[in-house]
């Protein structure tokens, strides 16, 4: 796995079992549904500066990941929108690619191919993933 950005991977991943993933994530770890991977690089790298910034509005860059992916403050509706499900999952880990190949052998997780998202949709999700800024 490679870090898409100094300090992120983001790897397209397919999770069975949600409830079974849920206690296993942390801080540096989340699992989340998009659209497509553009979409969670943006969030992604968004969270990591607004904590290196210090304007992050959630307690943990995982947290952050959710607020940015959902375009709204509110952790629980961020959660609903984004948090994991059955399925297509992007797996975010905020460290080297060998940790995230430890997190997916210990999450029972297998990579996929990412969906890829035209310009035009990466535009609306990149502008989504700003308003946290704004808000």
């Amino acid at each position: 796995m490679r870090e898409v950005a100094d300090g992120i991977v983001v790897e397209a991943v397919i999770v069975e079992d949600p409830e079974a993933v849920l206690p296993l994530l942390g801080g540096k770890v989340q699992l989340v549904r998009a659209k497509c991977y553009q979409e969670v690089v943006h969030a992604a790298i968004l969270a990591r500066r607004a904590f290196e910034r210090k304007t992050n509005h959630a307690k943990t860059l995982g947290g952050e990941l959710l607020l940015r992916l959902a375009g709204t403050l509110q952790i629980s509706d961020a959660i609903k929108a984004r948090g994991v499900g059955k399925g297509l999952n992007y797996l975010v880990v905020f460290g080297t690619g060998d940790e995230a190949e430890e997190v997916v052998k210990r999450l029972g997780l297998s990579s996929t191919l990412p969906i890829q998202c035209t310009e035009e949709e990466a535009k609306i999700y990149f502008e989504k993933s700003a308003l946290v800024e704004v808000l």
